[in-house]
């Protein structure tokens, strides 16, 4: 790993984006630092600079966040995710329970999300049709 000083701008942006992702995806499923840290074998307050961007996170511990996390690595890197979180569990983000890891998804949501608008308006264009047939 590159030494701090030789880190450039790149380096850090994407560490607060893992950090801030880590975060959100850490407070959906209701996991405290210090739960998450346990489960990690660091100390709490090495989850806490992985959070805030100010230490990078190696292959194996994205890895393995993502395991204990029950989400998928690919999420870590997404700019958008928790936007895209908000947007569409927007009722849903600030409840008591812990998210289910099959929630976590947003891709795989939005896709059955899509599919089920085309096949809404593939039955209303069905029923015009059928009623145009009728009449």
């Amino acid at each position: 790993m590159l030494s701090k000083s030789l880190r450039s701008l790149d380096h850090h942006s994407m560490n607060k984006v893992i950090g801030n992702n880590l975060r959100f995806i850490r407070k959906l499923k209701k996991m405290s630092l210090m739960q998450l840290a346990e489960k990690m074998k660091v100390k709490y307050q090495q989850v806490g600079k992985y959070e805030l961007g100010q230490n990078q996170l190696c292959a194996y511990r994205i890895y393995q966040a993502s395991n204990i996390l029950g989400c998928k690595v690919k999420y870590f890197f997404d700019e958008t995710y928790i936007k895209r979180m908000h947007g569409y569990h927007s009722t849903q983000i600030k409840r008591a329970a812990a998210m289910p890891s099959e929630l976590l998804d947003i891709d795989l949501l939005q896709a059955e999300a899509q599919r089920e608008l085309e096949w809404l308006e593939y039955e209303d264009h069905r029923k015009k049709v059928l009623m145009e047939q009728n009449v």
